[in-house]
């Protein structure tokens, strides 16, 4: 799955709004495969693996809850804890 380009405005509002789903990822689990993720929330204390497609990607990284993390990633693992990922 590809994802919206964030230059034209309704793209840009369909994503910052979360209007695109989000996957719920518990400990031992992934992101779905080929779809790609704009926002990270954190709801319990987690440690993250994800593959950004541009900047840094995080790898066993420990984010307490109540923390969004933003980019454009490609996967997610959870080793521990829970999170929202936003589709791109």
């Amino acid at each position: 799955m590809a994802y919206e380009n964030v230059n034209a405005t309704p793209n840009f509002q369909r994503q910052v709004l979360g209007q695109k789903g989000l996957r719920k990822i518990s400990a031992g689990g992934s992101g779905t495969s080929q779809e790609f993720y704009r926002a990270i929330t954190v709801l319990a204390d987690t440690v993250i693996s994800t593959t950004a497609d541009s900047g840094d990607s995080l790898s066993s990284v420990s984010i307490p809850a109540g923390v969004t993390v933003y980019g454009l990633f490609s996967s997610v693992s959870v080793t521990s804890g829970e999170v929202l990922a936003y589709i791109a």
